[in-house]
C-alpha cells in the first residue's frame, strides 16, 4: 500500500462512517460509527509502529501518532457509550443519524489537524472542529444548550481570528508556514515572535487556557455526557498540539516562559474554581482545564516535562472521557447536575460509584495513575529550571484541586440514605471501566512513549 495513504486511514475511516451515517437506513448510522471506530483505532495502532513521516504536506512523528492513537481510543468508546445512551436523552435537535455524521467529522478534523505540515491548515482543522462540535453541544435542543453552544463559538471564534492574526504574522516573517521548514531554519525576529505569542494565545483559547477559558465549564456542564466526553478527553489537547508546534518552532526564553506563566495561571484559576462548584460536571470540567495547565507546563519546560505533558495527555484523554460517561450514568438517574442533590451513590448505582470514585482519583493525579507519573516527570523538569519554591507553589495548588475535587465527589458516593434501593447498573458503565483500566496501563507504555518523543525530548 503506497505510504502516503495509510498515514490518511484514521481521517479516510472517520470520513467514510460520517458520509455513509446520513443514508436514510436504519441503524445504518450507528452501525457504521462502530465499525469506521474499529477501523479507526486499528489504523492508529499500525500506524503508532511506522516510521515518522514528512513529506511537505504532512508532518507526522511521534506527539503526532500519540495524539492519534489518543483520538481514536476516545472515538470508539464514545461511539460505544452514544448507542444506548442517545436513548436517554428527549427532545434532540436532529436525528440520530445527524449526530454520528457530525461525531465522525468532528474526530476528522481533529486526525487532520495533528498530522498536517503546514500551520495554516493546522489552523484550519482546528477551526472546522468548531463547526461540528458546537452543534453537537446543542443535541438537546433547549434554551440553555443552545446558549452555550453559541458561547462557545463567539468564544473560541475570537481565540481563532487571534490566531489567525498570529499565523499571517508568522508568514510575514518567515515566509513559510511549513512546519518542517520553520523547524530547520528558526527564525529569530520581533513580529516572528509576536506572531508566536499570539497564537499561543489564539489556540490557548480553544485548549481552555486562561484567561480565555470561560466557554469550557458552560460547555461542559449542558452538553451531553459523550460530546463532553471527547471535548475534554480529545478536543483540548488538540489545541494544545497546536501550541506544542509553536514553542518547538520557536523554543526561546521568551514563548517558554509566557507559556509556563499561562499553564500555572490556569492551574492556579482550575484549582480555585474547583472548591467553589455544586455541579459535579462543571467541577470536572474546570479538573480538564487544570490538566490542561500542567500539560502547557510541561510543554514549556521541555524535555521531560514535555514527556510528562504527553502522558498526561494519553491518561487524561482515557480517564477523563471515563468519568464523563459515569456522569452520563448519575444524570439520567437522579436528573440533576446539582452534586447536593446526588447522594448514596454506592447504595444505588455501586458499579458506577465505586469506578466514579477511582476515576475522579485518576484525573487528580493520585498515585499509581498514570497523571501521577505524567506530573512528577514534568514536576522534575519545573525544579531543574524553576526551583523547588515554584514547584511548591504548583503542588499547593494541584492538593487543593485534589481535595475539592475528591471530597465532593466521595459526598455523593458514600453519603446514606435508606430509602435508596439499589438499582439495575447501565451497560454502558462497562465502557468507562475499560477506559479507566486502560488509563491506569498507560504507565506500562512509557518507555516506548520516551522512545517516540525522542527527536522532541
Amino acid at each position: 500500500m503506497n505510504q502516503h495513504i495509510i498515514y490518511l486511514l484514521p481521517i479516510f475511516f472517520s470520513l467514510f462512517g460520517a458520509l455513509l451515517c446520513i443514508l436514510p437506513f436504519r441503524y445504518m448510522d450507528r452501525t457504521l460509527s462502530v465499525i469506521a471506530s474499529v477501523l479507526t483505532l486499528s489504523s492508529a495502532i499500525y500506524l503508532l509502529f511506522q516510521p515518522s513521516y514528512i513529506n511537505g504536506y504532512f508532518y507526522i512523528d511521534g506527539l503526532s501518532k500519540l495524539l492519534i492513537l489518543t483520538i481514536a481510543m476516545v472515538y470508539i468508546s464514545t461511539v460505544l457509550y452514544s448507542l444506548p445512551y442517545i436513548k436517554h436523552l428527549g427532545n434532540l435537535l436532529f436525528q440520530h443519524r445527524l449526530y454520528y455524521f457530525l461525531l465522525n467529522v468532528f474526530v476528522a478534523t481533529m486526525f487532520f489537524s495533528v498530522i498536517m505540515d503546514n500551520l495554516g491548515l493546522i489552523w484550519v482543522g482546528i477551526e472546522a472542529t468548531t463547526v461540528s462540535s458546537a452543534l453537537l453541544i446543542a443535541t438537546q435542543n433547549n434554551q440553555v444548550t443552545v446558549e452555550s453552544a453559541w458561547r462557545y463559538v463567539i468564544i473560541v471564534s475570537t481565540g481563532l481570528v487571534i490566531s489567525l492574526i498570529a499565523i499571517t504574522f508568522i508568514y510575514g516573517s518567515a515566509g513559510t508556514l511549513s512546519l518542517h521548514k520553520l523547524l530547520l531554519t528558526h527564525p529569530d525576529n520581533r513580529v516572528f515572535l509576536i506572531g508566536i505569542l499570539l497564537g499561543i494565545v489564539g489556540f490557548g483559547t480553544k485548549a481552555g487556557i486562561f484567561p480565555m477559558h470561560t466557554w469550557l465549564p458552560d460547555v461542559h456542564g449542558k452538553a451531553p455526557a459523550p460530546v463532553s466526553a471527547i471535548f475534554s478527553g480529545v478536543l483540548l489537547p488538540v489545541a494544545l498540539y497546536a501550541m506544542a508546534r509553536l514553542i518547538q518552532i520557536y523554543p526561546v526564553g521568551t514563548v517558554r516562559l509566557f507559556t509556563f506563566i499561562l499553564g500555572t495561571l490556569t492551574v492556579i484559576t482550575a484549582s480555585l474554581m474547583m472548591t467553589v462548584q455544586t455541579n459535579y460536571k462543571r467541577m470536572f470540567a474546570y479538573s480538564s482545564m487544570e490538566n490542561m495547565g500542567m500539560i502547557l507546563i510541561g510543554f514549556s519546560l521541555g524535555g521531560y516535562g514535555l514527556l510528562g505533558a504527553v502522558i498526561i495527555i494519553v491518561s487524561h484523554g482515557l480517564a477523563k472521557s471515563g468519568v464523563f460517561f459515569l456522569t452520563g450514568d448519575v444524570l439520567s438517574r437522579y436528573h440533576t447536575t446539582e452534586m447536593r442533590d446526588v447522594n448514596s451513590l454506592m447504595q444505588r448505582l455501586p458499579r458506577a460509584a465505586s469506578s466514579l470514585f477511582i476515576g475522579s482519583m485518576a484525573v487528580t493525579g493520585a498515585p499509581p495513575f498514570a497523571i501521577f507519573v505524567g506530573e512528577l516527570f514534568i514536576f522534575s523538569a519545573l525544579i531543574a529550571q524553576y526551583g523547588w519554591l515554584m514547584a511548591l507553589v504548583i503542588i499547593l495548588f494541584l492538593a487543593i484541586a485534589f481535595i475539592a475535587v475528591n471530597f465532593k465527589t466521595g459526598k455523593m458516593i458514600f453519603s446514606e440514605n435508606e430509602k435508596i434501593k439499589r438499582e439495575k447498573p447501565h451497560l454502558e458503565s462497562w465502557i468507562a471501566i475499560v477506559n479507566l483500566i486502560l488509563s491506569f496501563l498507560v504507565i506500562l507504555f512509557i518507555p516506548y512513549f520516551e522512545l517516540l518523543l525522542k527527536n522532541l525530548l
